[in-house]
């Protein structure tokens, strides 16, 4: 019954997965005509705690394995090398081209995905990316393959992680966005972020209702703007047992 439900679980998010490619290269357009330049490496934003399957292993055994660790996709292995990548949108290709999936009841054919080995769905050979390129090298590369993860290797070609598309999301708006601060004395979003720093100098913590109403900013661009303070260590989200979630400044 466990593992059932996890292959519910998949299919209803899968679902629900939005256009990511859409906002990647939204991100990119808008740095190619914003006069920044990118300069993080990958090394600064790829995950080391790879997670792997083995050649010979079925699909059912791949959905399991993304769902426990909360993952969209993993590289293949056949013995110490990696032949290929899979990901949940590979899976979910195959299910609904097989007639395994039945999106009314989203049910799926168990029996139907262990007949199906990891090395027919799998992407190959696997796309790579030396870990000290920049995350802009990265971005063009999945957009030129039309893929959402690259491996990474050093100079001596080993594996040394994994990059997504959401990490080179993440990482080209945070840097445009601290770039663009410092670029621009008088814009938007250079605005917003001392107001919220006032405010919360003032109050030491505030609401992000409240501070979505002082600012007169909705909700989800405040999130944004929230989270990627908070990822530069400026500010703090608390989580109060009742409520909305609070926003504290981080004191260096």
């Amino acid at each position: 019954m466990k593992k059932t439900h996890k292959i519910s679980k998949f299919v209803k998010k899968m679902k629900k997965k939005k256009n990511r490619h859409i906002l990647h290269e939204v991100v990119k357009t808008e740095i190619e005509r914003n006069y920044v330049d990118i300069e993080t490496p990958i090394k600064n934003i790829m995950s080391t705690n790879l997670k792997v399957v083995e050649v010979g292993k079925n699909l059912r055994e791949v959905i399991e394995l993304l769902g426990d660790f909360e993952i969209t996709g993993v590289p293949v292995r056949n013995g110490n090398k990696v032949v290929g990548v899979i990901s949940d949108t590979d899976i979910m290709r195959v299910m609904q081209e097989r007639g395994l999936l039945d999106p009314k009841k989203d049910t799926v054919n168990l029996s139907g995905l262990e007949k199906i080995k990891v090395e027919e769905v799998m992407s190959k050979p696997p796309i790579t990316i030396y870990q000290n390129e920049k995350i802009t090298d990265a971005s063009d590369l999945m957009i030129k393959h039309k893929i959402d993860r690259l491996i990474v290797v050093d100079e001596n070609n080993k594996t040394v992680g994994i990059v997504t598309r959401e990490d080179v999301v993440k990482g080209l708006t945070s840097e445009f966005f601290l770039k663009s601060l410092k670029k621009s004395g008088e814009n938007t979003i250079n605005s917003n972020v001392d107001l919220m720093l006032s405010i919360l100098r003032k109050k030491n913590q505030v609401s992000i209702k409240e501070l979505s109403k002082e600012m007169k900013m909705n909700i989800k661009d405040l999130e944004d703007l929230i989270k990627i303070l908070e990822n530069k260590g400026l500010v703090e989200i608390v989580y109060p047992l009742l409520g909305w979630p609070k926003v504290k400044m981080v004191k260096k």
